[in-house]
């Protein structure tokens, strides 16, 4: 296991590009950073897990007024070929007030088209957002 720089090519790539077309609003870079099939789940508070649409999502993150920006605090990478884990807890800002803070876990597959998310899942962590960011 290696601790990836966010900004180093690979598997983070489409990660990078998650996020920046959520910053700006973009539905279409935001639909071409997962691949055919790929599943967007969040685990609630109670343990259910919650399957949502991506073209939903992105549709939804780019009908939004405000400015959203989520800051990943470290970036764990596992990787296999054309296979990695990414691993990348997280401080979610709307106007640049802090929204939330949680955990993402990304499945990442190196398709002819580069690398591509396959699978994002994600926590939100219920405790305080601002320990949780000390700590990461």
């Amino acid at each position: 296991m290696n601790k990836q720089p966010l900004a180093e090519p690979g598997p983070v790539a489409p990660i990078n590009a998650l996020f920046d077309a959520m910053r700006a609003h973009d539905a279409e870079t935001i639909r071409t950073q997962f691949s055919q099939g790929a599943q967007l789940q969040r685990i609630k508070s109670d343990g259910q897990v919650v399957l949502s649409d991506i073209d939903k999502f992105a549709n939804s993150i780019a009908a939004h007024k405000a400015y959203l920006d989520e800051q990943l605090l470290s970036v764990t990478v596992q990787q296999s070929g054309n296979l990695a884990s990414v691993w990348t807890p997280f401080a979610f800002y709307v106007d640049n007030q802090l929204s939330h803070c949680g955990v993402n876990h990304f499945v990442v597959v190196n398709t002819a088209g580069g690398w591509r998310i396959q699978h994002l899942i994600d926590v939100t962590h219920e405790g305080d957002c601002q320990a949780f960011i000390a700590e990461h």
